[in-house]
C-alpha cells in the first residue's frame, strides 16, 4: 500500500510539473506571436499609438511578461481562468469591462467530457467482447468479418463518419436528433434531463466508437490469441476449466493491462477526435471555444481564452493518466514496485 501511494504521488507531482510546463510553453509561444490586443478594445482596424498604449495598459499587456505569467497562474489556481479580450468594451468613464472566461469554458468542458467518457465506455463495451471473440477464433469467418468491419471505421475521417451516421439515423430514419446538445440540468424547456442529454449524444458516441473500435479490437484480439498459448492457460485447461472461465478469469485480466496502456496513450488523440465530432454535430464543447478564440486573423487572437483551452485539455490528459495509473495498480500491484522512468511509463501507459 505504501509503495502504491508513493507511486501515485510521484505521478501526481509529475502531472503538476507537466501542467506548469504546458502553460509556460504556451504562454511563451503565444506572446511571441504578433498580435494587437488593442483591437479588442477599440473596434476598428487603424489604431493610433495613443490608443494602443491605452489599450495595453487597460488589458495589462504592458506589464513585464513574468508578472503577467504569475498573474495568470494565480487565476488558474482559482480555476476562474481570468478574463478574455473578446467582447471587452469601454464604459463612459474610461473603465474597461472584460467578460470572465470560466462561464464560457465550464459548460464547454462538461460537453466535451460527456462525449469523451461516453464514447470511451462504448468503445470498451464493444471492443472487449468482439476482440475476445476474434482472438479465440483466429482465421475463422467471424474473425475476418470483425476485423474487416472495424478496419473500415479507422480508415475513415471522423467528419465523414459523423456525416454518414447523422444522415442515416437522424435525417433518413429520424430516430435521433441530428445536431445540438441538451445539458443534464438548467437547460431549455424540453431540452434538459438525462433522456434528452443521452438522445443528443448517442450519434456522437457511435461516431467516436467507430473511429477507435478497430484499434482496440485488434489489440484485444492479438492479446487474447497470444495469451491462449501461455503455460498458465494450458494448466487451467488441463484442470478442466471451461472455455468461458479460461477467457474471463485468465485471459482477459492479462489483456486489461494492455487496454489501460492504450487508453493512457490515446487520451490526447481522443480529445483531438472530439473536436471533429463536436463540429460535425454542432456540440458546444471545447472545439467551439477554441474556434472562437482563434477566429479572425493572427492579429486578433484572444490569448487568455486560448491559454484556458490549452490548460483544460492538458488537465484532462494529466488527470486521465492518473486515473489510468490507479486502475493499473488495481489490476497489477507490481507496477508500484517497478523502478525507473522507462519501466514505469511502459507499465502504466502514461504520458507524464
Amino acid at each position: 500500500m505504501t509503495r502504491a501511494v508513493v507511486f501515485l504521488l510521484r505521478r501526481a507531482v509529475a502531472g503538476v510539473f507537466t501542467l506548469v510546463a504546458m502553460v509556460s510553453l504556451t504562454f511563451t509561444i503565444f506572446w511571441a506571436t504578433p498580435t494587437q490586443p488593442a483591437r479588442f478594445v477599440y473596434q476598428h482596424q487603424l489604431l493610433t499609438n495613443d490608443e494602443i498604449r491605452q489599450a495595453n495598459h487597460l488589458l495589462g499587456t504592458d506589464e513585464p511578461k513574468l508578472e503577467q505569467w504569475v498573474h495568470y497562474v494565480t487565476h488558474l489556481l482559482r480555476f476562474d481562468f481570468g478574463t478574455m479580450w473578446e467582447s471587452s468594451f469601454l464604459t463612459g468613464n474610461g473603465q474597461l469591462v472584460r467578460p470572465p472566461i470560466a462561464p464560457l469554458v465550464d459548460p464547454a468542458l462538461r460537453t466535451t467530457l460527456s462525449l469523451l467518457l461516453g464514447g470511451a465506455f462504448l468503445v470498451l463495451l464493444l471492443a472487449v467482447p468482439l476482440g475476445t471473440f476474434a482472438g479465440s477464433r483466429l482465421g475463422s469467418v467471424g474473425d475476418r468479418t470483425v476485423s474487416l468491419v472495424a478496419l473500415l471505421g479507422v480508415c475513415t475521417h471522423p467528419m465523414v463518419i459523423g456525416i454518414l451516421v447523422r444522415s442515416l439515423f437522424a435525417h433518413r430514419l429520424h430516430w435521433l436528433p441530428p445536431t445540438g446538445y441538451c445539458p443534464l440540468r438548467n437547460g431549455a424547456p424540453g431540452c434538459t434531463g438525462i433522456v434528452a442529454w443521452a438522445d443528443h449524444l448517442v450519434l456522437p458516441w457511435v461516431t467516436f466508437a467507430l473511429l477507435f473500435l478497430a484499434l482496440y479490437i485488434r489489440m484485444v484480439r492479438a492479446s487474447v490469441a497470444e495469451t491462449l498459448h501461455e503455460d498458465f492457460v494450458r494448466t487451467a485447461r488441463a484442470k478442466g476449466a471451461s472455455p468461458l472461465r479460461i477467457l474471463s478469469a485468465h485471459v482477459l485480466p492479462n489483456t486489461a493491462l494492455r487496454i489501460l496502456t492504450m487508453i493512457g496513450m490515446e487520451i490526447g488523440t481522443a480529445i483531438g477526435v472530439c473536436i471533429y465530432i463536436e463540429t460535425a454535430y454542432r456540440l458546444p464543447g471545447l472545439a467551439s471555444v477554441a474556434v472562437r478564440a482563434m477566429a479572425g486573423d493572427s492579429a486578433a487572437l484572444d490569448l487568455p481564452l486560448i491559454l484556458a483551452v490549452v490548460f483544460v485539455i492538458s488537465l484532462i490528459v494529466v488527470a486521465g493518466n492518473l486515473v489510468v495509473d490507479a486502475f493499473t495498480l488495481f489490476v497489477d500491484p507490481r507496477v508500484a514496485i517497478a523502478r525507473g522512468r522507462a519501466t514505469t511509463k511502459s507499465a502504466a501507459g502514461g504520458v507524464i
